[in-house]
């Protein structure tokens, strides 16, 4: 959960001067998403590499919240995974864009003082939408 993405969403909002509702929550609290229900999702969970399968988990809380779509960031080589999982879960995935992160030295698990790193934006939805 990030403050900052919240707040940069805010002045992105009032600079195309469009109406939205943000909500900021976790979305692995299973007790939030049964009382919401979103139209769309917007996230960038971590990728998972850290903790293995926590991007699927992510995507699959937020699938439980939203009734249309789940707009997420992960890495390009995860792809065809998720291609997968998205036919288990019974909703479309489509690659939006195809993005380069350079990603600095922010924990102490990283190693390298920055990595480049390939990366998607996907779009999945359900199939009633």
């Amino acid at each position: 959960m990030d403050p900052e993405a919240l707040q940069q969403a805010v002045c992105n909002i009032d600079n195309l001067e469009v109406e939205m509702d943000l909500v900021y929550a976790d979305v692995n609290c299973e007790e939030f998403c049964m009382r919401k229900m979103f139209d769309t999702v917007i996230m960038n969970p971590p990728f998972g590499t850290r903790v293995k399968g926590a991007d699927v988990a992510f995507l699959e809380s937020a699938l439980k919240c939203t009734k249309h779509a789940v707009y997420s960031l992960h890495k390009t080589s995860t792809r065809q995974f998720l291609e997968k999982k998205a036919k288990e879960w019974g909703t479309s995935f489509q690659v939006v864009a195809e993005l380069r992160f350079d990603i600095p030295k922010m924990y102490k698990f990283h190693r390298k003082e920055s990595a480049d790193v390939q990366v998607d934006l996907v779009r999945l939805c359900k199939h009633d939408s």
